[in-house]
């Protein structure tokens, strides 16, 4: 049979236009919702999500304070002694953060619901927390002070507060940014000697605590603030020119480049399937969010400087700083990706009447609609099984859909009854 030429670009061409407006369609589609937390626009850099607490450092009060927001209740605590209070993290009812109450920086928590504070660390400097359970990991150093160039030898300690055991975790003295996700602590530094706060040949580390094995992640020596959720490790690095996203997968010893755009992109978090940071293509830092499933990447709609994004489930805090002084305002920002249809079924074909049972492999879905091809009544169950009583060939769909859109997949004959 011939092949007609002169149609077959003409079918491509009409082809490739409804998969271009398709596309178009669904990033229409997909968002993020945004809420200000804060309306004071004294908010600064270093904020934190977990469950529904929301924490950051504010100076409304005259000082840099730890402020609390629980998004079902409203309600909103404070620290208030006169001292420095900053870089604060959470995790359930715990609440960690640098303190300089007693002249230098040191690991405070706070149990909201015992309302009970605590001293951490009571020897040398020791900054930059994090929580993850009971145990709280941070950096720090010996001594005090700086030394007479500023820089100090900082390594890596954690607490462990059922067992109220402090560990170093390590010892090259060039260590920073820690944070953990169960047994895996990572953090940025260099194999050894003083480590300089503003700068530094960096690569990313990681210490299991169950194997008590430290693995380099990296080795491009321009690697910095590494975030972990589960086997995942993004971070942010600087081997092509420019900041760009990264990711190891510690199950399939994998690295990914998750942006190539040549602007900076930066302070990276990841959660579940997701992966947010700050990105300068549009001229503003933006807040971006990336599917790892689906691929879909959409971004926050204020534009201006937006920075140091975190995420828990599809709630994403940030900083959006709105002066020249580096002060703003705590924006919250609901991710809805578009859904992705997708299922199996088992069995496929046999003898009727034929029961099936249908999975459903969707993502980002919470609404069900299943056609089983046979003029029975739709199902809206997740994982629906079903009866085929009668013998033909049965074209099967599924729609799924969330606050973003629909999307559906069908499978043309896929159900054999005998």
């Amino acid at each position: 049979m011939k092949t007609n030429k002169k149609l077959y670009p003409v079918a491509l061409l009409s082809a490739a236009v409804v998969l271009f407006l398709l596309l178009i369609s669904s990033v229409a589609l997909a968002s993020i919702t945004e809420t200000k937390i804060t309306t004071h626009k004294k908010a600064i850099p270093g904020c934190d999500i977990n469950g529904n607490t929301i924490v950051w450092t504010d100076l409304r009060g005259g000082n840099a304070d730890i402020y609390i927001y629980d998004l079902v209740t409203k309600i909103q605590l404070r620290t208030t002694n006169q001292s420095a209070q900053y870089e604060p993290a959470v995790y359930g009812s715990k609440v960690v953060w640098t303190d300089e109450r007693n002249g230098y920086p040191a690991i405070y928590l706070q149990d909201l619901a015992t309302k009970k504070q605590t001293r951490l660390t009571t020897t040398g400097r020791a900054m930059a927390p994090d929580i993850y359970g009971n145990r709280i990991v941070w950096m720090g150093s010996s001594s005090v002070s700086p030394d007479v160039d500023g820089d100090n030898y900082f390594n890596i300690y954690m607490y462990d507060l059922s067992t109220n055991k402090k560990t170093q975790i390590s010892n090259t003295g060039a260590a920073k940014a820690p944070t953990i996700y169960d047994n895996k602590i990572v953090w940025a530094g260099g194999n050894s000697g003083r480590y300089d706060l503003s700068d530094g040949h960096e690569d990313i580390y990681m210490y299991d605590l169950s194997t008590k094995k430290e693995t380099k992640i990296t080795t491009s020596g321009s690697a910095s603030s590494p975030a972990i959720y589960g086997n995942r490790i993004v971070w942010e690095d600087w081997r092509n020119g420019n900041y760009d996203i990264y990711m190891y997968d510690l199950t399939t010893k994998k690295e990914t480049q998750i942006t190539t755009n040549m602007l900076e992109q930066m302070s990276p978090d990841i959660y579940g399937n997701s992966v947010v940071w700050d990105d300068g293509r549009s001229g503003w830092q933006d807040i971006y969010a990336y599917d790892l499933t689906t691929k879909q990447q959409i971004h926050a709609i204020t534009k201006y400087n937006q920075q140091a994004p975190k995420i828990y489930n599809n709630k994403i805090a940030w900083l959006n700083v709105s002066g020249d002084e580096g002060e703003g305002d705590i924006i919250l920002g609901t991710i809805s990706y578009l859904p992705v249809a997708g299922f199996t079924a088992a069995p496929i074909t046999g003898t009727h009447p034929l029961n099936v049972q249908f999975t459903d492999k969707s993502t980002d879905e919470y609404y069900y609609s299943w056609n089983f091809g046979d003029k029975s009544s739709l199902s809206t169950l997740e994982n629906p099984g079903h009866k085929y009583a009668n013998a033909g060939k049965y074209t099967v769909t599924l729609t799924v859909k969330n606050a973003a859109g629909s999307n559906a997949m069908t499978k043309s004959g896929y159900i054999t009854v005998k």
